[in-house]
């Protein structure tokens, strides 16, 4: 029995024919799609700046201490800037001077603000914060 097909159409050769003309098809479909995606891509860097420049903001804003007088103690949101770990120096600028201080180089300093009775500072034996009390 002879074969009917054309004998220069092979099932190999109909997929090298399919493929040719299916190629600028599927390019031309995922260049699309590397285009979606980079557009996509520049969006989301565009929100991520956007974002990191609204913490930047935030962050300043609670940073700064409420009360620039020489008794910044006296403000109890200054106190709420207050974070374990911090050093003296830090301490000092957002409270201020501390009018009491009970030094001992064993266990740590505690600056009173203004005195026994009032808000306190401790600090361990490296200078960093410890505990603290805010005024009433």
């Amino acid at each position: 029995m002879k074969d009917k097909r054309h004998p220069h159409f092979s099932g190999l050769g109909i997929l090298v024919v399919l493929a040719i003309f299916a190629a600028p098809v599927f390019s031309q479909s995922l260049d699309q799609k590397v285009k979606e995606l980079e557009k996509k891509i520049a969006q989301l860097e565009q929100r991520i700046v956007k974002l990191e420049e609204t913490i930047a903001q935030l962050q300043k804003s609670q940073a700064r201490p409420a009360a620039p007088t020489a008794s910044k103690w006296k403000d109890k949101a200054n106190w709420r800037l207050l974070k374990k770990g911090m050093n003296k120096g830090d301490v000092e600028q957002i409270l201020g001077a501390a009018p009491k201080v009970a030094a001992n180089s064993y266990y740590g300093d505690i600056w009173y603000y203004p005195d026994l009775q009032g808000g306190f500072a401790s600090f361990d034996k490296d200078g960093l914060l410890t505990t603290w009390n805010e005024i009433d």
